[in-house]
């Protein structure tokens, strides 16, 4: 392993059924279809804002119970983008941080 001790741990958090088990006679694909149309136009944001879609996307997703989710991905770049953004979105709202 890589010789973290909460290994075992993380690993049996992850693996909570709630989580991922799809549960007979919930539509999935209805709230997938909200969480999709809200992720597209994130993304369209994020493009039009300047940032690459290759470090910071939104991606559509469910919840156990069929609820729209959306999660964004990305890498370190892409992260620094979004607070890039976000704080100057803080402080043309005069709450800057």
């Amino acid at each position: 392993m890589d010789g973290d001790d909460d290994f075992g741990a993380e690993l049996a958090a992850s693996l909570d059924p709630d989580s991922w088990a799809w549960l007979p006679g919930v539509d999935y694909a209805a709230g997938w279809r909200v969480a999709r149309q809200t992720a597209d136009e994130l993304n369209s944001l994020l493009v039009a804002c300047g940032v690459d879609r290759g470090q910071l996307r939104a991606i559509a997703d469910t919840d156990a119970q069929g609820g729209a989710l959306v999660r964004l991905e990305g890498v370190l770049d892409g992260g620094m983008s979004l607070k890039e953004l976000l704080c100057l979105a803080a402080d043309v709202r005069g709450e800057a941080m």
